[in-house]
């Protein structure tokens, strides 16, 4: 039987099952100590459900409290959605993972990238992190012109030598694949929804609807420029500096549309529509866990083929020139839409894990071979890139517990 309270000091409320209570203080230490203005955990061990907490406020005034149905813009998280539309698109048999990208869309061979994979494409490893298109919010939504800009754009890199984070073009990018290869002409938003969330049941949006009630989304407390060098946190510092600098690779790929205004901006009805599948999701702790859920329990219920999950359990081949983040300035290891553990961050407790961490702090992931399923999301966006402190700190706890009740 789980455990019930309510934690009046942070505003924290939910569950946890018996043994999982050092996790309720773990994820209230943040809030109490406003570090983090609200939050929520939802986690899963062999198909139950053991923490799922809320805590803290929807917005900068206090005035309303996170609760169990309040959904967030989750930005990179959203990657990780895109790759579990994928994972099914591949499944029912629409494209391979080693299929050509130009097989499918023939104008994306131009300049040498006729030969890139969609494993690698999805992998981030096609040098399309920087696209040449000005992106704005009213031009977001324009997948036709973007795509089009994509596929005639030269690479960052030789395809393949190096990966590096897609902050929004791997959205469009698995959009225009599913779109040319399903049969209703589907784009990502439509099919994420009609294929992955409606069969789950989930509240996990790419794109929201109107029939969603504005009043349920917690609004984002962002972080400008400055922040980076004043609240340094887990942020690589050469990472900090480039996006400062007009001219970088991380410049270019992380101010479209941005241009130092922060992350923040993008927490707008505008944004919310548009279902951007690199940055654009809005999810409820509990959905984003319940889809990881779905691939913790070997994939199933959304009709994933045991060869499919082998792959996202081992992960595609490495860039040929190292893990480097040609963006991020750090190792990184992508894959199929998400990331994987390896030797500097080791998120979860085997190598089978698959999932994907956002600008502010928030992770989610699944471990088939742990049978975890795993989401934090936060709505104050620390200046870290991954292990937020105030995240860690419950992931820690968790697996502490899962280790003591074993």
């Amino acid at each position: 039987m789980a455990e019930s309270f309510s934690g009046v000091q942070s505003r924290v409320t939910g569950h946890v099952a018996p043994g999982f209570e050092p996790v309720v203080h773990a994820f209230a230490a943040p809030i109490q100590a406003r570090a983090a203005l609200g939050a929520a955990c939802t986690i899963f061990h062999r198909g139950e459900k053991v923490v799922d907490l809320q805590g803290g406020w929807k917005e900068e005034t206090r005035t309303d409290c996170w609760s169990a149905d309040t959904a967030a813009l989750v930005y990179s998280l959203t990657k990780g959605l895109t790759g579990v539309a994928a994972a099914v698109a591949v499944s029912r048999g629409l494209f391979a993972y080693d299929e050509a990208v130009a097989d499918i869309w023939p104008e994306f061979a131009a300049h040498g990238k006729g030969r890139m994979t969609i494993g690698e494409a999805l992998s981030e490893q096609g040098g399309l992190a920087a696209i040449d298109f000005k992106l704005t919010l009213d031009n977001m939504g324009d997948e036709d012109a973007i795509c089009a800009a994509i596929a005639a754009q030269k690479p960052n890199w030789q395809p393949g030598d190096h990966a590096g984070n897609h902050a929004y073009s791997l959205g469009w990018i698995a959009s225009e694949l599913i779109h040319r290869r399903d049969p209703a002409g589907r784009r990502l938003g439509q099919y994420f929804a009609e294929e992955v969330a409606g069969p789950l049941g989930v509240d996990v949006w790419l794109g929201l609807p109107d029939s969603v009630d504005r009043d349920r989304l917690a609004r984002i407390e962002g972080f400008h420029m400055q922040d980076l060098f004043i609240r340094h946190t887990t942020m690589p510092w050469p990472l900090t500096f480039d996006m400062c600098l007009p001219g970088t690779l991380a410049f270019r790929t992380l101010n479209n549309p941005l241009i130092l205004e922060g992350p923040g901006a993008l927490d707008c009805e505008q944004f919310w529509r548009i279902g951007q599948g690199g940055a654009g999701g809005i999810a409820t702790s509990t959905g984003l866990a319940t889809i990881y859920q779905a691939f913790a329990e070997g994939g199933a219920k959304l009709g994933i083929t045991p060869e499919v999950l082998d792959y996202l359990k081992r992960g595609h081949a490495h860039p040929r020139k190292g893990l480097r983040d040609q963006v991020l300035t750090a190792d990184m290891y992508y894959s199929l839409g998400f990331e994987k553990p390896f030797d500097e961050w080791e998120y979860a407790r085997t190598r089978s894990a698959f999932g994907s961490f956002a600008v502010g702090g928030s992770l989610a992931y699944a471990d088939p071979d742990d049978e975890v399923a795993y989401a934090w999301i936060t709505n104050q966006l620390g200046t870290g890139k991954w292990d937020d402190p105030r995240e860690k700190i419950v992931r820690d706890a968790f697996y502490r517990c899962l280790e003591a009740v074993a």
